[in-house]
């Protein structure tokens, strides 16, 4: 029997653009590429020209006796594949398959300007009232919306990191043992200027290099920062039985916001997702797109503007 040929279905154009971006960005993707080539031959036996979630189920779980996490891997791949097509405007992402909630990543919890004004309000008012503290909660939590880092890349940070003169923060040993630059933006170098003066006035003689320090003028340390941003966030009345946000949902955040902030100034996110996953220091561009699907705002402002093809991803 004749092999049906490569990225000739309804979709197959774009499979072909999808795996291409992904190799031109960097990723090896050769077990990807197979399963959706494999995919595409699946849709040419197909008398439709729409893909949901019934089609993705009919695909991988019509291959017998693979193995939970082998079916798990090709329901990830198409998934992301059409993560990809919705940022574009091109469709609509479908949800995983059912799993254990201990298995599964939550939805992030955005923080809305307001919310950011009203912790940055109650860090300044954090005891002991005349003391660094205030001041080292307010420039932390802005810091972080504003960059998007890990919390543990913003604690690790030494005085010899920060580069306020050209506004730019040397972030080493990452998540993936990486280092990166981080460019920040003006206003937040100004801060951090600011800190870093009333740090020295309170703390001549620290104890350690960090950047950030507490008031027995060492490290802040991940727990202690932790505790008392979600008893902020408790206080504000934003972290209730009914919306669990997390210091991590700061980096969620800051993603959606920056690629907001493209499609209000009309840029080319799509050639600019690269650029934010770097930024962000992502191994992979798929963990970006992870953090952008947590908007529904997002997701609405892209089908405004992106009309691909009349919607054939339902």
């Amino acid at each position: 029997m004749k092999k049906a040929p490569d990225f000739a279905s309804f979709a197959g154009g774009e499979l072909a653009e999808y795996i291409k971006f992904m190799v031109d960005n960097g990723r090896s993707f050769r077990v990807e590429t197979t399963i959706l080539k494999e995919f595409d031959r699946f849709l040419q036996t197909l008398a439709t020209d729409t893909i949901d979630s019934g089609t993705v189920d009919s695909f991988v779980y019509g291959k017998p006796d693979l193995s939970n996490s082998q079916y798990e891997k090709r329901h990830r791949i198409i998934r992301r594949f059409l993560d990809y097509q919705a940022l574009k405007g091109a469709g609509e992402s479908i949800p995983p398959p059912p799993k254990a909630r201990s298995q599964g990543r939550r939805i992030a919890c955005l923080y809305t300007h307001e919310d950011i004004r009203q912790l940055l309000s109650l860090a300044s008012k954090l005891n002991p009232a005349d003391s660094l503290r205030p001041h080292s909660y307010q420039a932390m939590i802005g810091l972080l919306y504003c960059t998007g880092l890990r919390i543990s890349e913003m604690l690790k940070l030494n005085d010899d990191d920060v580069d306020l003169e050209n506004e730019v923060l040397f972030i080493q040993n990452t998540k993936f043992k990486k280092s990166r630059y981080v460019p920040i933006h003006p206003t937040a170098a100004v801060v951090l200027k600011r800190y870093a003066s009333l740090r020295d006035q309170y703390m001549p003689n620290p104890k350690s290099p960090a950047f950030f320090l507490n008031e027995r003028r060492n490290r802040v340390v991940y727990g202690t920062f932790e505790a008392t941003f979600l008893s902020l966030l408790r206080e504000a009345g934003i972290r209730t039985e009914g919306r669990n946000s997390r210091t991590h949902d700061l980096r969620h955040s800051f993603a959606v916001n920056r690629l907001l902030k493209w499609y209000e100034e009309n840029c080319d996110y799509h050639a600019l997702l690269p650029v934010l996953s770097t930024y962000m220091g992502h191994a992979h561009f798929e963990d970006t797109i992870y953090y952008l699907n947590a908007s529904a705002e997002l997701m609405a402002k892209g089908a405004q503007r992106f009309k691909f093809g009349g919607g054939r991803y339902a």
